[in-house]
């Protein structure tokens, strides 16, 4: 059993890079399983930048850069962040590894983290959501990210990674992936399952330590009430459960 760790990361992003690697390294010491982490950057010099970092790390790993191939409009940044996920997505199919865990490189998780996402994938979930707190705001709770989001094979073979921007909105991948985790019908699991601190580079991490869900909680983010809600939100370029939570937020 083995599981790929993928990292999309370029020059803006890397912010607490030592910090990630040392995390990365104290990560697959701790793990269970065979674990490679891959870095995906649009940076052809960023990449031999870390190339010579990463010989300081006792870090299995792999660097790959790819073409920042976004449509003749395109001007979120999420684009990038699309391309480098549909890249690690790539990497890991033509691998041997069962599952694909997502990472932020500016987040740090306790070493145990790729232990507990597999316990609970391997109670037949295909997807395990570990919770976090948005990056600078303490008080923002996330539960459909990718800061340590397991997905096994076979949900990876049937789903690509997409957004959509019009007219200065933008639906990100997020959106796009559990929409598309309901119309193949995968088991999902949301928690705050391992700690983690998501650093910003003005402000205090965010920490956020492992919790059972609240109510509210459980119902804000129950797969089926998000799919109705995207299945609006596409369509329009307009993602209605982030406005609704940045309104909220005021």
């Amino acid at each position: 059993m083995s599981a790929i760790i993928g990292v999309p990361i370029n020059p803006k992003t890397a912010y607490i890079l030592d910090k990630f690697l040392k995390n990365q390294e104290e990560i697959q010491k701790r793990s269970a399983t065979e674990v490679n982490t891959i870095f995906a950057t649009e940076d052809v010099t960023f990449a031999e930048k870390l190339r010579k970092i990463l010989q300081k790390y006792s870090i299995n790993h792999e660097i790959i850069t790819f073409e920042p191939n976004r449509p003749k409009n395109a001007k979120d940044r999420i684009w990038n962040i699309v391309l480098a996920r549909n890249a690690i997505r790539d990497y890991f199919l033509k691998s041997k590894a069962e599952y694909l865990i997502f990472m932020d490189a500016d987040m740090i998780f306790e070493p145990e983290i790729v232990n507990k996402l597999i316990k609970i994938a391997e109670k037949g979930y295909d997807v395990v959501y570990n919770g976090y707190l948005d990056r600078g705001n303490p008080n923002g709770i996330n539960l459909t990210g990718f800061g340590g989001t397991l997905i096994k094979r076979w949900v990876m073979e049937k789903v690509r990674f997409r957004c959509k921007e019009k007219n200065g909105r933008v639906v990100d991948e997020g959106v796009f992936f559990e929409f598309d985790l309901v119309k193949i019908g995968a088991k999902v699991y949301r928690g705050f399952i391992a700690y983690s601190e998501h650093h910003d580079p003005k402000r205090p991490p965010s920490i956020c330590h492992p919790r059972e869900l609240k109510l509210s909680e459980r119902i804000r983010n129950d797969i089926r009430f998000r799919f109705i809600s995207h299945a609006i939100s596409i369509p329009l370029c307009y993602d209605i459960l982030w406005n609704v939570s940045m309104m909220l937020k005021r």
